[in-house]
């Protein structure tokens, strides 16, 4: 199985969580790293990934990223990130051209990333 094989369901199932399936880069290595060392079949694996969406995907608000473009979730040692929450930036503070926002995640060791994305 390669993710290509299964990338259209795959893609379903992730953006329910506001991830994409091969942005960024770490994001498609973390599933073709799954898809090389899970040992069944296409569907199993595709539940598999169901199952554990929640787990991999946190998010300290409920309802995850509300991303103004498209989904960035940030990834450290190859997993993704706790995903802390969002501020946002209106294009009336004069920082940036239109309005936007930052987005902030978290890893298990402590360290820090953020997105920016402006509409």
């Amino acid at each position: 199985m390669e993710l290509d094989d299964i990338y259209e369901e795959l893609l379903v199932l992730v953006s329910d969580y506001g991830a994409q399936v091969d942005t960024p880069i770490e994001s498609e290595h973390f599933f073709e790293a799954l898809i090389k060392e899970f040992d069944g079949t296409q569907s199993e694996f595709l539940l598999f990934v169901q199952d554990n969406l929640p787990n991999w995907y946190r998010s300290v608000p409920e309802n995850g990223p509300n991303w103004i473009q498209d989904a960035e979730w940030q990834f450290h040692d190859g997993k993704p990130m706790l995903f802390l929450g969002e501020i946002k930036v209106p294009k009336s503070a004069g920082v940036f051209h239109d309005d936007a926002a930052v987005f902030i995640f978290l890893s298990e060791s402590g360290i820090s990333k953020s997105v920016i994305q402006v509409a």
